[in-house]
């Protein structure tokens, strides 16, 4: 696996952020994708995903930016840690880390399998 494919795969999902289009933020994950949010339960598949992202969306998301610090690959997967930043509007709304595992799918693609993250702000008291 390149770094250009897990790039390209974070330039998607970002463009879909910008975009508000939650079915191509959830084109980056797989069809058994797992997502992990920080204070909520896990959502599984690409279709829990997509509305998982249209709610983010709703709530007034209209940006941000994901950062690889580290990427290591054994076969199949490869795990990504990183830096997240949110916007709404022009404001920075949460900033945090998250760990992606990236599984090769069966055409050779590579898809988010399991995504965390969390904010580095404090939660609320």
């Amino acid at each position: 696996m390149a770094r250009s494919d897990i790039d390209a795969l974070n330039a998607t999902f970002v463009q879909g952020l910008e975009k508000g289009d939650a079915g191509l933020m959830a084109s980056a994950y797989a069809e058994d994708g797992r997502l992990l949010p920080p204070g909520a339960e896990p959502v599984s598949g690409q279709a829990a995903i997509e509305q998982f992202w249209q709610g983010a969306l709703g709530q007034g998301l209209t940006g941000g930016s994901l950062s690889t610090v580290s990427l290591e690959e054994r076969g199949d997967l490869a795990v990504e840690e990183g830096r997240y930043e949110l916007r709404a509007g022009n404001q920075v709304v949460d900033t945090g880390k998250y760990v992606v595992v990236h599984r090769r799918q069966s055409d050779g693609s590579w898809k988010y399998g399991i995504d965390i993250w969390n904010s580095d702000q404090a939660p609320p008291s």
